[in-house]
């Protein structure tokens, strides 16, 4: 990263009054995540001079969460220190560590099982933002600096004219769909602790929309990622949903769209050699309508 994108990480600590001691940087792209072994916490750092819908989110992702915890739903919780908190152009939350039991990961029928429990709840007492499919992407396409930016001005124009049908294209078919609190970012990656005691995080796209946005990602990941169909069928029938939605045109297009925005983190830090690879490969396939297997960076 350029040093104007290094993590403060240490700075934020104080700032919340956290103790850093052990530090450890566990993931970098869309946010830069610390776990902070001494204070039992995870911190979270997401680089975003001046946006006010990002602090917006932020702010939002808290307040729900403690709430969800309050109706007894297996959430990942925040401090309770005043977040976010801004330095230095970056936001950062705190969150209590949940440790992670080695041996296996969640399935797609545990994530669709909280998923609809989700789904049932009413809405919390706070102001949800709209589903936006396409996240940050437009507005991260914009932020460019054109002597460095990582698409080039074909791919950027491509970019856009897809931003622009999609965004014309889905309030129609949404509509037709049932509405209510979002996630907005469930794969089992967010899934936390053990089987039986699995809590859900990141937090960061909570919404309100059409619910079947968040089945999205579990049908991306046999669609992008090789992971096997019987995933998505597993998750279709824990959560109550028919495996051929994902013939239908609007689960085409949300699926288009959420491939799309994944591509906003990998351009913000496509300063990594790593990154930047990944992301001329999402684009290549995208652009060309040519199967690839992504991977995560």
């Amino acid at each position: 990263m350029t040093p104007a994108k290094t993590p403060p990480a240490e700075a934020a600590c104080r700032l919340l009054g956290l103790d850093s001691t052990g530090m450890r940087l566990l993931h970098l792209r869309a946010n830069a995540v610390f776990h902070l072994p001494a204070a039992e916490a995870v911190l979270r750092l997401r680089y975003a001079p001046g946006n006010t819908t990002v602090a917006a989110r932020l702010h939002t992702a808290v307040t729900v969460t403690r709430w969800l915890a309050q109706q007894g739903f297996p959430t990942i919780t925040p401090l309770a220190v005043d977040q976010p908190a801004g330095i230095d152009g970056w936001l950062a939350t705190a969150w209590y560590h949940v440790p992670q039991m080695a041996g296996r990961a969640a399935s797609p029928e545990e994530l669709a099982t909280i998923i609809r429990t989700l789904h049932t709840m009413s809405l919390p007492p706070i102001a949800l933002p709209r589903l936006q499919p396409l996240g940050s992407l437009r507005a991260d396409l914009h932020a460019m600096d054109p002597a460095s930016a990582p698409v080039d001005p074909g791919q950027a124009v491509w970019l856009v004219r897809r931003c622009d049908y999609l965004e014309q294209a889905l309030p129609a078919l949404m509509a037709e769909l049932d509405h209510g609190l979002l996630h907005g970012d469930a794969h089992t990656g967010n899934l936390f602790g053990a089987p039986g005691r699995w809590r859900l995080g990141d937090w960061d796209s909570v919404s309100h929309g059409p619910l079947l946005q968040d089945a999205i990602p579990t049908l991306i990941g046999h669609r992008r990622f090789d992971r096997p169909r019987t995933r998505w069928i597993g998750f279709c029938r824990a959560y109550g949903l028919d495996p051929e939605v994902e013939t239908a045109p609007v689960t085409h297009l949300l699926a288009e769209a959420r491939e799309l925005r994944s591509l906003a983190s990998y351009i913000r830090a496509a300063d990594h050699t790593a990154i930047h690879s990944e992301l001329q490969r999402r684009l290549d396939s995208l652009m060309n309508n040519e199967p690839c297997t992504w991977h995560f960076i």
